[in-house]
């Protein structure tokens, strides 16, 4: 049986909702520059593969292959409703808000060779499931998704524009400012000209996703709403 679900006409948003993707700790931190405001989604992934990839390397050492695989599926369902829920709630925030929804455009980063923990959570949640969700959730309602150039988005100070030191989850810029460093990129995305390019596409409606992306940079008084399950 096939289902047509009409789609609203894509709203021009007073500005966009920056999302960072992230591998440990939130899976995503959504910043608002209008308010300040910040919300952590998705805690719970990075407790989920620790625990499948202890089960696993124990299965492993005692030969059952099969629940090995099993556990994988069920690792596999986990990150899929995780991914729903997450999804969900930046869509909604991005509803609530007016606003448009920016992500980095993170196409080759697996080519890339980060360090064997970061490699193996990067390679066990899917980046891309998040994002597939996110652009149909949001189409269904009108609200564009747009890409930026992720690029220093985690080094970059959010206030000044300077390059900063970041040490795991914290980030210090020379200018005075500090801040999450999840938190802090999450506003640099949300505060970036969209990207381009050649002729790739940004979106399936990649002219109505085109949107007001010269938002003024501003101190902003920011507040943070963690969620976590079972929420999320």
């Amino acid at each position: 049986m096939s289902v047509t679900v009409p789609e609203n006409a894509m709203i021009k948003p007073v500005a966009y909702l920056g999302v960072d993707r992230d591998t440990t700790g939130h899976i995503a931190v959504v910043g608002n520059p209008v308010t300040g405001k910040i919300l952590k989604l998705g805690k719970r992934a990075e407790h989920v593969h620790k625990k499948y990839r202890n089960m696993r390397k124990i299965l492993q050492k005692s030969g059952k292959y099969r629940k090995v695989k099993r556990t994988r599926k069920r690792e596999g369902n986990i990150e899929k409703i995780i991914n729903h829920k997450v999804s969900k709630r930046i869509v909604q925030e991005a509803k609530h808000t007016g606003m448009g929804i920016k992500l980095e455009h993170l196409k080759g980063i697996r080519k890339a060779r980060p360090g064997r923990n970061f490699r193996y959570s990067l390679n066990s949640w899917s980046f891309y499931q998040l994002e597939q969700m996110i652009e149909y959730k949001a189409r269904l309602l009108g609200i564009p998704v747009v890409y930026v150039d992720p690029h220093n988005t985690s080094r970059e100070c959010s206030r000044c524009g300077l390059i900063g030191n970041r040490s795991g989850k914290s980030f210090k810029c020379r200018c005075g400012h500090v801040d999450h460093a999840d938190a802090n990129a999450s506003f640099n995305i949300a505060l970036r000209p969209v990207f381009e390019e050649g002729t790739d596409r940004l979106h399936a409606d990649r002219d109505a996703c085109k949107g007001n992306t010269d938002i003024p940079k501003e101190a902003t008084l920011r507040t943070i709403a963690t969620l976590e399950p079972p929420m999320l």
